[in-house]
């Protein structure tokens, strides 16, 4: 990072574990530490540890400045945080329905079953990722660091503001 008058140029690439970078970078540790904390952080990452990501930001000021903006993208996840959101037991019936065929159905109804086993099979890695998201909205919803603003477009983006 080198500063020109008004103007902060940063050229960074590195391949490693963000979110380790994140924490070292939280707590002044490694060769990444900024100068001044950031005004915005994007977070585009593994769904599975957002809360983490949005931890470490939060924690530190070295890495994000009081008032400053964590985006993250994909909070609604393909619309199916909405679906997580409510109870399993419709995921419940669903599947039940699924298996649940009689013998006296004709095969184009054994067929169209099938097909909807086949497609729930599919969308079970988007189901935990959506349950994923919907216990990271929950979780950062109820921080009193932040305060989040949750915009419904594509698949959701959350702006976080750090208090």
């Amino acid at each position: 990072t080198t500063q020109n008058g008004p103007h902060v140029s940063c050229d960074l690439v590195r391949v490693s574990d963000a979110l380790a970078t994140l924490e070292e970078m939280a707590v002044g540790k490694g060769d990444l530490v900024p100068g001044t904390p950031f005004d915005l952080v994007f977070v585009d990452a593994d769904k599975t540890r957002l809360v983490e990501y949005a931890d470490a930001c939060l924690s530190s000021d070295l890495l994000l400045k009081r008032g400053g903006l964590i985006v993250v993208d994909n909070v609604l996840w393909k619309g199916l945080v909405l679906e997580a959101s409510g109870s399993n037991n419709q995921q419940q019936q669903q599947q039940s329905d699924v298996r649940s065929v009689s013998s006296s159905e004709d095969e184009a109804t054994e067929d169209s079953i099938t097909a909807e086993a086949a497609e729930l099979k599919k969308n079970r890695r988007a189901r935990k990722l959506a349950n994923k998201m919907h216990h990271f909205n929950s979780a950062i919803a109820k921080d009193s660091r932040a305060e989040v603003l949750m915009l419904p477009i594509r698949d959701g983006l959350s702006i976080i503001r750090k208090k």
